[in-house]
C-alpha cells in the first residue's frame, strides 16, 4: 500500500511538474507566434518585445507591441502599444482552441496616414482580407480563438500625410468593445480577430478624420511646403 501511495505522489508530481511547465512557456509560445505569423497576415513588419505570462492568475502581458506601416507609407507605425493586458485560460494556449477571456489595450499610439494610394489602416485591413480570401481555414494545425470580451480605450490618434511623413492633428478614437468573438463554431483565426479588430477601428475613425479636419491638415501641409520653398 505504501509503494502505490509513494507511486501516485510521484506520478501527481510529475502531472503538476509538466503543466507548470506548460505555463512557463506559454509566454514564449506567444511572442513566437505573433512575431514569426503576424506579418505574414498583415503584410507589414510587427515587433513585440515581451510576453509575460502568469499561470497561477491566468493573465499575460504583452509589452512593445508595434504594427509597422504597409509599403508606400512613411510615418514611423501605424499601431504602437506599450502594453496589452489579457486574462486567458492558460492550458488552452497548447490546445487547437485559445480561450481569451479578456482582452485590454489603453493608450494605444495610432497614427493615421492619408496617401495617394488611400490611407494605411484600411490598406492594412486589406491586407489581412486578402490573406483571408487566400488561405481561408486551409492550415487545419494553426490555432483559433475564442475571446469573451476586447476593449480598447484611450488610443490617441495622428494624422498625418505621405508629402510630409510627420505626425499631426491629434485625436482620440472612440472606445471600442468587442465581445463573443470565435463562439460561433470553431473559434475564430487570427486574421479573423485582426479584421474584426481593424474593422472597429476603421469605423472609429470614420467618426473623428472627417472632411474638415483632412481639409485642415492638407491645408497645414500646404502651408508647410511654402514655407519650404521660401
Amino acid at each position: 500500500m505504501k509503494k502505490v501511495v509513494i507511486g501516485l505522489i510521484v506520478i501527481l508530481l510529475v502531472i503538476l511538474g509538466g503543466v507548470f511547465y506548460i505555463g512557463s512557456q506559454a509566454g514564449s509560445i506567444i511572442q513566437k507566434g505573433v512575431v514569426k505569423y503576424g506579418p505574414e497576415v498583415t503584410q507589414t513588419p510587427i515587433a513585440l518585445e515581451g510576453v509575460d505570462v502568469s499561470f497561477l492568475a491566468g493573465t499575460a502581458g504583452l509589452s512593445g507591441l508595434v504594427v509597422g506601416n504597409p509599403p508606400g507609407f512613411k510615418s514611423d507605425h501605424a499601431f504602437k502599444v506599450g502594453s496589452v493586458n489579457v486574462a486567458m485560460d492558460v492550458m488552452s494556449v497548447t490546445s487547437d482552441i485559445i480561450h481569451i477571456k479578456e482582452v485590454r489595450i489603453d493608450g494605444a499610439d495610432l497614427i493615421y496616414e492619408l496617401g495617394s494610394k488611400g490611407n494605411n489602416i484600411s490598406k492594412l485591413q486589406k491586407n489581412v482580407q486578402d490573406y483571408m480570401a487566400k488561405f481561408g481555414s486551409s492550415d487545419e494545425s494553426a490555432k483559433s480563438f475564442v475571446i469573451d470580451d476586447i476593449y480598447i480605450t484611450g488610443t490617441k490618434v495622428q494624422l498625418a500625410t505621405d508629402l510630409l511623413g510627420g505626425k499631426g492633428t491629434g485625436l482620440t478614437l472612440p472606445d471600442i468593445h468587442l465581445e463573443d468573438i470565435g463562439k460561433e463554431g470553431d473559434g475564430a483565426s487570427g486574421a479573423e480577430v485582426m479584421n474584426k479588430v481593424l474593422g472597429a477601428v476603421n469605423s472609429g475613425l470614420g467618426k473623428i478624420i472627417t472632411k474638415d479636419v483632412i481639409k485642415d491638415k492638407l491645408e497645414d501641409v500646404g502651408s508647410k511646403l511654402k514655407g519650404l520653398i521660401k
